[in-house]
C-alpha cells in the first residue's frame, strides 16, 4: 500500500511539473502577447480552464502526500517531509503570489505577467524537485 501512495504522489507531482513547465515556457509568455483589450477575458478563460486540469490532481496530490507519512518505513519519512515541504511551498506559491497576480491581471494589470513569470519559476522548480524526491520515496517504499 505504501508504494501504491508514493506512486500516485510522485505521478500527480510529475502531473504538476508537466504542467508548469507548458504553462512556464509557453503559456506565460503567449499571455505576455496578447493585447491589453483582450487581456482581461484571456485571462479569466485561462483561470477557469486551468482549474479543471489541475484542481483535481492538487487535491490527489496533497492527499496523497499527506497519506505517506501515515504509512510509508519510517527510514522513507526525510525523503517525505523534504518532498512535502516541496508541495508546501508550491501551494503557497500558488496560493498568496500567482492567485492574486491572476486576478490583477483578470482586471486589465497586463503590465503583472513578467512578474508572473518570475513567480511562476517557484512554483516549476518546486514541483520539478518533487520528481526524483517521489522516485526516491517509491524505491525507498518497495526495499
Amino acid at each position: 500500500m505504501e508504494s501504491l501512495i508514493a506512486l500516485v504522489s510522485v505521478t500527480s507531482a510529475a502531473f504538476m511539473a508537466g504542467v508548469l513547465w507548458v504553462i512556464q515556457v509557453v503559456h506565460y509568455p503567449l499571455l505576455g502577447e496578447v493585447p491589453v483589450q483582450s487581456i482581461i477575458e484571456v485571462s479569466r478563460r485561462h483561470q477557469n480552464l486551468i482549474i479543471r486540469v489541475v484542481g483535481p490532481v492538487m487535491v490527489i496530490e496533497a492527499a496523497s502526500s499527506a497519506l505517506a507519512f501515515l504509512v510509508v518505513p519510517s527510514d522513507a519519512l526525510p525523503i517525505a517531509f523534504i518532498s512535502f515541504c516541496f508541495l508546501v511551498v508550491a501551494v503557497s506559491v500558488t496560493l498568496f503570489q500567482a492567485v492574486p497576480l491572476h486576478a490583477k491581471i483578470g482586471r486589465g494589470e497586463s503590465e503583472l505577467i513578467p512578474k508572473l513569470i518570475k513567480v511562476n519559476w517557484i512554483r516549476t522548480a518546486a514541483w520539478s524537485i518533487r520528481i526524483p524526491l517521489g522516485a526516491v520515496l517509491v524505491n525507498q517504499t518497495l526495499g
